[in-house]
């Protein structure tokens, strides 16, 4: 039997906030009775009251599997949630239906959990279900908005939207809805910036992120890091608002101040498991595990830096993303004491490590001296003949094009993404072979455009891709790994940023310090490419004279 006047007490530790004195007297409890669920399930939401998840959701693990409660199923729920296991957290809320079918935070916390997973038609049908149960309840009516965003039916949007303004006038969120309606929808970002006024006058908070999103967006950088400081300020703990103002830093290459933000960016799980972050010292006996993180173009873009690491630790392990493991080996084969991973669970040991998109901070070499802008990387003579013989064996000009990035979230999947029908009139260009390197082609590009060699079911790895493109003359793409995979070939190409571009292109309008042989043509117009599409048409008729 349990004592219950010792669980009184340490559960009354816990109301007062003393945690050690609580978690003495579980623990003390547990020892005694080792398969209590009961105190299991206490200590479980003690270590979330904790931010200890991963002890929270070991322990509540295991009093789940004992015995199936409402108080146990919602605190795991809650703890695979904030460890981003967002398909485990969503089957158990689905679970807690068995005992509150009509809970609103059930409906909300499923939603989330499924856009988070990026599953927008599952998220979308539970939140008409949600707002089917609680017509009148004002976050169904925000959900069901956001749903219709999510799913890209932007006039259901507006017009839910307008009903829910209408019906919840001093809903904070539904403004914050608004504004990006605004935003995405007409890039008019004075009216959204309106919105996301009226959401912080209402109460929500998150608005000053998206105002300083907003601003930054614009070129008004002092009134977007007045923002993005306000919200950490007041959230500090959501680090999304700290990583922004990292990048508004880094834009304008004030590097030190930019990282000591940036670094706060979110990460995977993977990544927070890692230990013992290197100080950027020399280990002449240690080994450095070089983390390449973030996405494909990320792996590409700093991958130039190892050879600056070689000589600082006995042995470097570099970790990259599947796909880019092939082109790195080979590119530095002559660094001996390097091995490259795409398997992290083959990396057996290492002493220090260091993620790839923070070694300019650690390396302490700033952005006005970018190593190997030249190019680094080196492809397959046998497989760039391949593709010759195959593809490019013709006398025309050989243009390469990519025009939409993957993997990315709103904003960004916005501002690089160019519908590729804003590029029509350069298929009206003679004695030009155009070459299509887009994977993900939601704009049925190479159906609309049939001039274009489609060239995505050869592209299975980036060592196919450079190859392939070693062939070309020009490369015209948006912010895409490719654009980066071209730089660091040395390709001649044509990056095309948005208004407001992402950080690494520094606001620049033609050069970039990252490639050499990469031009840039910057959209004038937030709302469209026709401009710069005449630009392309312009640089390719002089080419071809």
């Amino acid at each position: 039997m349990i004592n219950t006047k010792l669980l009184s007490q340490a559960n009354l530790f816990v109301k007062q906030h003393e945690f050690k004195s609580a978690e003495k007297i579980y623990l003390e409890l547990l020892t005694k009775n080792p398969n209590d669920d009961i105190v299991q399930a206490f200590l479980g939401r003690l270590y979330i009251r904790q931010r200890k998840y991963k002890g929270a959701e070991r322990i509540l693990t295991t009093a789940y599997n004992k015995r199936k409660t409402a108080p146990t199923i919602s605190a795991l729920a809650f703890c695979k949630f904030r460890l981003k296991k967002y398909d485990e957290a969503v089957i158990l809320y689905e679970e807690l239906f068995k005992y509150d079918n009509d809970n609103p935070k059930i409906y909300d916390k499923i939603i989330e959990g499924f856009r988070a997973l990026e599953m927008f038609n599952f998220s979308h049908a539970y939140a008409v279900k949600f707002h089917l149960k609680h017509p009148d309840i004002e976050q169904s009516n925000v959900r069901l908005t956001q749903s219709y965003i999510d799913i890209g039916d932007i006039k259901k949007a507006e017009e839910c939207c307008a009903h829910t303004v209408q019906k919840f006038p001093n809903s904070g969120p539904i403004w914050i809805i608004a504004g990006t309606l605004q935003e995405f929808s007409y890039c008019n970002e004075e009216l959204a910036q309106e919105c996301y006024k009226t959401a912080i006058e209402n109460g929500a908070m998150t608005a000053y992120y998206h105002l300083g999103v907003s601003y930054q967006k614009v070129g008004k950088f002092n009134e977007a890091e007045e923002n993005y400081k306000k919200m950490i300020e007041l959230m500090p703990q959501e680090e999304y608002s700290q990583a922004s103002l990292g990048t508004l830093y880094l834009t304008q290459k004030k590097m030190k101040q930019g990282y000591e933000y940036f670094q706060k960016r979110d990460k995977t799980e993977q990544i927070y498991s890692l230990k013992n972050l290197w100080d950027g010292k020399v280990y002449p006996n240690k080994t450095l595990l070089y983390y390449l993180d973030q996405g494909f173009g990320d792996n590409i873009q700093f991958v130039r830096y190892l050879p600056f690491l070689v000589d600082k630790f006995k042995e470097v392990k570099v970790f990259v993303r599947k796909g880019c493991k092939e082109l790195f080996e080979r590119s530095y084969h002559n660094c001996s004491n390097v091995k490259f991973y795409d398997n992290f669970s083959d990396i057996e040991h290492y002493d220090k490590y260091v993620l790839g998109v923070d070694i300019p901070y650690y390396l302490d070499m700033d952005f006005d001296h970018i190593p190997y802008s030249e190019g680094y990387l080196k492809t397959n003579f046998e497989k760039d003949n391949y593709f010759k013989e195959k593809y490019f064996n013709n006398d025309k000009l050989k243009v390469g094009l990519c025009w939409r990035a993957g993997g990315i979230g709103m904003r960004a999947a916005i501002t690089r993404t160019v519908n590729i029908d804003y590029l029509k009139k350069i298929f009206e260009v003679k004695n030009v072979q155009f070459y299509s390197f887009q994977l993900n082609d939601i704009f049925d590009g190479v159906e609309k455009y049939p001039q274009m060699i489609d060239l995505k079911n050869e592209l299975k790895s980036f060592d196919d891709t450079a190859s392939a493109m070693k062939n070309l003359d020009l490369f015209i793409s948006v912010d895409t790994a490719c654009l980066h995979l071209a730089g660091a070939l040395g390709i001649r190409a044509y990056l095309l940023t948005p208004y407001c571009s992402e950080w690494r292109w520094f606001n620049n309008t033609e050069k970039t310090e990252w490639y050499k042989s990469v031009n840039i043509i910057k959209q004038q117009e937030r709302q469209d490419w026709f401009v710069e599409a005449d630009k392309i048409r312009n640089i390719l008729e002089e080419m071809t004279l």
